[in-house]
């Protein structure tokens, strides 16, 4: 008797959620694109669909068109539902929002401890109400001058602000990050820059208004910070350990960074599988495989809790629920497919948070363990050392391998480099980390013993700082050029299919999927000589927008010739703006500085204007860009002087100064480009 023929089945039918998943990204997307309006038409098409579903998969056929008809039907139900969420949880659809009721005053409560800034604090407010009595919500960001008095507000104080709300914008600099769209997001629309005695302390919080949970955090920050005296090894430790990265020193972020081993200063999936393996040791005394679960049952609550005094940033509260989908099954002797847990999280987290779609956090976190899923077994297997210890050695290479592989094309998409050394660098990172993680846990337990913990955050330091000269030395082994890598999303979409194609080939041998990962390598090479070519003839002028700076360049083929700048301004502040722009316009090398004054960019002429004008000294031109200090009055003056279409302002002004100079261009009708509120300009 004939056997029938078995057919391996598709990954999607043994990962069931790959196939719900994909309709709630497409829901959530389509937010960015269909107008909040029309959310009654979004309801009335999920509830059809919804109806239309269940009607056709209660009929027993089994026909083509009913198939279709029940996958289209979901698929419309769980797309439309993926939009209904993302308007549900976006704070400006909600009445009680804080914008929809018009007050003299607000009163808000801090949230978290202040920051501080160069010259501010920065406070996370929740707006509680108006002033006359209304109940409201949703969150803003209010920025207190310094003075010469330590502040007086504190978390969880609650205080009266005055309604002097501004939207927050963007830059506008050229191939910036956007502050903006991030800000709205996390619903967070607006902000405010106050001096203390524009801010009224309505209710001191006592200490039994913060929950236990954020308690337990700042009592943390507050022992790493007593007892490890370097502020840049305390701020990598309490960004390791509980994920307070308000301290985290840039340059040491950015060195992590370059070096590819950012991940371990970010709460992830590492950190809980160590968490993890700290709850199995305690528990080690459970030697018998029947109560084997009672280490996994009594991990979950205690790993919440570590996600939650964290901060729940998507990367930990990912590889929690991950973990608690595992954990629960092998408690309970379940088969896993670890594919489907991970979509199953993706899922579950996107319901909960639709805009977490968005954050980089999120995504790297997702894409890092579905990469170490699908390449790590087959890299594993190349070679399998008899020696225990190059075993280890082997997996963690293997691992890291693996993860690069779909995580390296999104590194370069948002951080623009690649770090060459990630192997090395990963290999000393997870040593480093256990060491770390265990000296952290070490000092919060014996931080009531002075002498014990004292000499714990002496070694702390000393291992840290090692480490980070380790990490600095890997940085400047890394090529320029792979720190100015640029691609854009169709370029990231061209070669996640090259990796998918060339994947599915060597796994399954199908040859179709070579052709499609060769065809979007072709198209990849073509896009990046198309781009090398315009680089090449390109011409621009761009007045970035710095905070309290102006700084102007000439983009000239693939370099850039500063014609002005502040030299006052930190360089890292001005590289924070810069480098983008430069990765993104493919001209990095650096030109000559330019000494003259007036510029000829296709058609147009420019002028750049170091002082007040002579008036008997006039001629026309197109662009008038303001390289010193100017007042109201000047405009008038360049403008009858050289008769513009555009005069452009830096960012050279305090903020007040420059409110009454955009007045005065308003009122006179002169056109007036001003960089710190209309975003840099480029010409």
């Amino acid at each position: 008797m004939k056997r029938w023929p078995l057919q391996e089945a598709w990954f999607w039918e043994r990962a069931p959620f790959f196939r719900l998943l994909l309709p709630v990204i497409l829901g959530i997307m389509l937010y960015s694109y269909i107008r909040p309006a029309y959310h009654s038409v979004i309801l009335i098409s999920a509830i059809v669909s919804f109806i239309g579903f269940a009607v056709v998969s209660s009929i027993k056929s089994q026909s083509n068109v009913l198939r279709w008809l029940r996958f289209a039907s979901l698929h419309v139900t769980l797309m439309a539902a993926a939009w209904l969420l993302s308007y549900f949880n976006d704070v400006q659809n909600d009445s009680q929002w804080y914008a929809h009721h018009n007050s003299d005053a607000y009163i808000a409560r801090i949230t978290i401890p202040p920051t501080e800034k160069e010259k501010t604090w920065k406070l996370a407010v929740d707006i509680i109400g108006t002033i006359d009595g209304k109940a409201t919500r949703g969150r803003a960001f209010v920025y207190v001058y310094k003075n010469k008095l330590p502040l007086l507000f504190a978390q969880g104080d609650t205080i009266i602000l005055p309604n002097n709300l501004q939207t927050i914008a963007t830059t506008g600099n050229p191939f910036a990050f956007d502050y903006a769209a991030y800000c709205n997001r996390n619903n967070i629309y607006h902000q405010q820059f106050l001096s203390t005695d524009d801010i009224v302390l309505y209710n001191k919080a006592k200490p039994s208004d913060i929950g236990w949970v954020q308690r337990l955090h700042n009592q943390t920050v507050s022992i790493i910070d007593r007892y490890i005296k370097d502020k840049k090894v305390a701020g990598l430790m309490q960004a390791m350990l509980i994920g307070e990265e308000a301290n985290l020193d840039a340059d040491t972020r950015n060195a992590y960074a370059a070096t590819g081993i950012i991940h371990i200063i970010a709460i992830s999936g590492s950190h809980i599988t160590f968490f993890f393996i700290a709850i199995a040791v305690l528990l080690g005394w459970i030697k018998h495989k029947k109560w084997k679960w009672v280490k996994y049952i009594a991990a979950i609550p205690l790993i919440w809790l570590y996600v939650a005094m964290s901060g729940a940033p998507p990367s930990a509260v990912r590889a929690a629920l991950m973990f608690s989908i595992l954990g629960i099954g092998f408690a309970f002797g379940k088969q896993s497919y670890s594919l489907n847990h991970l979509f199953a999280t993706a899922f579950i987290l996107l319901c909960a948070e639709p805009m977490w779609l968005y954050a980089i956090g999120f995504q790297l976190s997702f894409i890092a363990v579905l990469s170490l899923i699908i390449f790590y077994r087959p890299i594993y297997k190349w070679y399998i050392p008899a020696n225990r210890i190059a075993r280890l050695l082997w997996q963690v290479v293997a691992a890291s391998i693996a993860a690069e592989i779909l995580v390296a094309p999104l590194v370069v998409y948002y951080f623009h480099l690649f770090p060459l050394l990630f192997i090395v660098a990963n290999i000393a990172a997870y040593l480093f980390m256990g060491i770390a993680l265990v000296g952290g846990m070490l000092l919060v337990v014996f931080s009531t013993v002075p002498a014990v913990a004292g000499v714990i955050g002496l070694c702390i330091e000393y291992i840290v700082s090692l480490f980070n000269r380790l990490v600095y030395t890997m940085q400047t082994v890394n090529p320029a050029s792979f720190s100015y890598l640029y691609i854009d999303a169709t370029e990231l979409f061209l070669l996640f299919l090259i990796v998918t194609g060339l994947s599915v080939y060597f796994f399954k041998q199908k040859k179709e999927w070579l052709y499609i990962g060769l065809i979007a390598a072709v198209l990849l090479m073509a896009s990046f000589n198309i781009k090398e070519w315009q680089a090449l003839h390109q011409q621009k002028l761009v007045v970035y927008n710095i905070n309290k700076a102006n700084h102007v360049e000439l983009i000239q083929g693939m370099q850039h010739q500063i014609i002005c700048t502040d030299t006052t301004i930190d360089e890292q502040k001005k590289n924070y703006v810069l480098k983008p722009a430069h990765t993104g316009f493919r001209a990095w090398h650096r030109g000559k500085p330019i000494n003259e004054v007036i510029f000829c960019i296709g058609n147009n002429t420019a002028l750049v204007l170091n002082q007040k004008p002579i008036t008997n000294n006039s001629f026309p031109v197109d662009y008038v860009i303001i390289n010193y200090q100017a007042t109201p009055q000047d405009l008038p003056l360049i403008n009858r002087a050289f008769s513009p279409k555009q005069i452009v302002m830096g960012n050279n002004l305090p903020r007040y100064a420059m409110d009454v100079i955009d007045t005065a261009a308003a009122i006179q009708g002169i056109p007036l480009w001003a960089v710190s509120r209309k975003g840099a300009f480029i010409l």
